[in-house]
This record gives C-alpha cells, structure tokens and sequence, in this order.
C-alpha cells in the first residue's frame, strides 16, 4: 500500500499528514521550537505505518532539516525530498526573478489554493510571520507581503521595550484595551488584520477583479472573524500543495 508522509515545518511548528492510497488520512501537529528535535518528534504516534516516501517543505534551516532528515533516517531508513520553490510548479508562475529565494511555504500554499481554485486569488498563512500573495486566474503569481505574525510582534514589543511586561494575552471585546497587556494584545491584532486587509486590497488592485481569498496557518482560525470580508479557511493549504506536487512527480 502507498503511504505517503507530508511534513510542513515551520519556524515553530512540525503539521505531518499520512495520506494512504487504500485509508484515511491521519494527521498531527508538534511544537519543535525551543526544544530537543528528537524530543518533539517523539510525539509521531508509535504506530504510524511506514511510508513509501516522505516529502517536506521546510523554512525551519539547514541546521533543523539535517536534523530531520537524519531522524526519519533513523525511524523508517527513508530520507525525506525536500521541496523548494521554482520559476514554475502545479499551475503556478513565480513572479521572484530569483525563484528559489522564496519561501517553500508560501510557494506550496499557492499551489495548493490552485488545485482548489482557477479564480484570481488570494493566498493568506498567518503563521510566526504572516505572508499574502496574489495569484492572477492564468496562476501567475503577482507578488506577495510578509509581515510580523501575532506572537511575534508580542514577543518584538515586550523584548525591546522596559514598561511593557509579557503576559498572558487577554481577550479585548471592545477592540481597545484597559491595562498594558490588552492594549498590546489589541494592537497587535490591529496592526495585523490591518496589514493583511491593506495587502489583500492592493492583490486586489493588482488583479483587476475580485479575489477569492483563502486562509492557513496556526492563526488563520483566529483571524479570520477579525477580517473585513470573507475567507475561506484551509488549515491544511501548504501539506495540500506539497501532496499535489509528491503527485504529479509520480511519488
């Protein structure tokens, strides 16, 4: 039986997909930042099925994929294929003059929200930092923003600054805060549901039409009330775009 093994890993977190020709999918998330590698992957179920081959889309370093590929060596004497964003791939032109200067991440969320659409879209993954990138109906890739995610303007503002202390993030119904922590809290999300809604107008402008935009990442859940028009959230964008290219190269 085909099992195929799909590994985003991000700057913080490790999302893995099992997609089995003959099954169910089984799916996970682990932390992997701040501690042993081996300790978080100890947290891979024990009975996960070998699989046949094992993809990734890594932003974590070479450091981080040595890493990994030495511990799945370890675990099932398989490494994994590591993907890169290239001048074009599943439907998609890059618009870098240097292709693969660009983050895989965004590069298979774009191929991913291409398998779900052929409108002109919008591509959002809120994650340790935020990316949106615009995709014309033809999939050429219009150019893109990254901006700082959520934790990591907290974490930006309590680490440069003496008078505002880290805390717990408290919830500001009102969208103003009362105290230290709820004024961070509230302008943070401001600053970034701002900075998404200004990139998506401009995608917009860029495309000349309406865009169908789609949402991932570990923030995309919160965020997505917060917008001011709709999303569709697809938590799964960037394993999505990395099963359609492991397909198409026959893995």
């Amino acid at each position: 039986m085909t099992a195929r093994l799909l590994i985003d890993a991000g700057n913080t977190r490790l999302k893995w997909r099992l997609d089995a020709e003959d099954g169910p999918r089984i799916a996970g998330c682990l932390v992997h930042r701040d501690r042993p590698l081996a300790e978080a992957l100890a947290e891979l179920p024990d009975a996960l099925a070998r699989p046949s081959a094992i993809w990734c889309g890594s932003v974590a370093g070479n450091h981080f994929d040595a890493a990994l590929d030495a511990a799945l060596r370890a675990r099932w004497s398989l490494s994994p294929t590591f993907v890169q964003a290239t001048a074009a791939a599943g439907g998609i032109v890059s618009a870098y003059a240097e292709p693969a200067r660009m983050g895989v991440d965004r590069w298979l969320a774009m191929i991913g929200a291409r398998a779900r659409t052929r409108r002109a879209c919008c591509v959002i993954d809120a994650g340790t930092a935020v990316t949106v990138d615009a995709l014309a109906a033809d999939g050429r890739h219009l150019g893109g923003t990254i901006l700082p995610g959520l934790q990591l303007m907290r974490t930006a503002l309590y680490g440069n600054t003496r008078r505002i202390p880290a805390g717990p993030v408290p919830a500001t119904p009102s969208g103003l805060g009362r105290d230290t922590a709820a004024c961070v809290a509230a302008g943070v999300r401001h600053a970034v549901v701002g900075g998404i809604t200004g990139s998506v107008q401009s995608a917009g402008a860029g495309a000349g039409e309406g865009l169908h935009c789609l949402l991932t990442g570990g923030d995309g859940a919160f965020l997505a009330p917060l917008l001011p028009f709709a999303v569709e959230l697809v938590p799964d964008l960037v394993l999505d775009g990395l099963a359609r290219l492991a397909g198409s190269a026959g893995a």
